[in-house]
């Protein structure tokens, strides 16, 4: 399990979580089947908060054990289906680096995606890149818990995607019906 980080306990505090998600993804299988480490932070806010919605807007959800086991990029196939379709755009997709490798999906006041845009380099220094439903594309020069922390805040500069107004700031989708359980409780 990736340590916890103050990054994300601000977040855990900010949006009023302080329980245990009840799947645990395996990093290991993950980032084998991906061929590169994900950042620190996504894997210590997947391991401490549960997937679920932030701020009625960003659906952020872990790798899971339907279909293909940990497989970051399977959850996303019709995004990177997408990217790879030839329109231009204006980064390459994964696995070509500097690539995009998506982690979550916004619905709020547009659909669209967030990226990492990876690289070579240290996993915790990959931007954060957002791609509307119109085809606009936003960067940031943050990681996924600091978008995030931001995004609840109402302080992310953005034109895409913005907080929804009087949605709950985290709403756990960990206790849907069908969602994953490997942790026995």
């Amino acid at each position: 399990m990736p340590s916890r980080s103050a990054a994300v306990d601000v977040l855990a505090d900010v949006v009023g979580w302080s329980g245990l998600p009840k799947w645990q993804p395996d990093w290991q299988v993950t980032e084998r089947l991906l061929g590169l480490a994900l950042p620190d932070d996504y894997k210590a806010l997947l391991s401490t908060i549960p997937a679920g919605k932030y701020a009625g807007t960003v659906r952020l959800n872990a790798p899971t054990l339907t279909g293909h086991e940990g497989d970051l990029l399977a959850l996303f196939r019709e995004v990177m289906l997408s990217l790879k379709s030839g329109r231009k755009n204006p980064y390459a997709a994964f696995p070509k680096l500097p690539g995009l490798i998506p982690w979550a999906s916004f619905l709020h006041p547009m659909a669209g995606e967030l990226f990492w845009l990876a690289d070579q380099g240290d996993p915790n220094d990959w931007p954060v890149v957002a791609r509307g439903a119109d085809g606009n594309w936003e960067g940031f020069d943050v990681g996924a818990v600091a978008f995030l922390i931001a995004l609840v805040r109402g302080k992310l500069p953005s034109k895409l995607l913005a907080p929804k107004l009087g949605a709950p700031a985290f709403r756990t989708s960990q206790d849907s019906p069908g969602a994953p359980n490997n942790t026995g409780r």
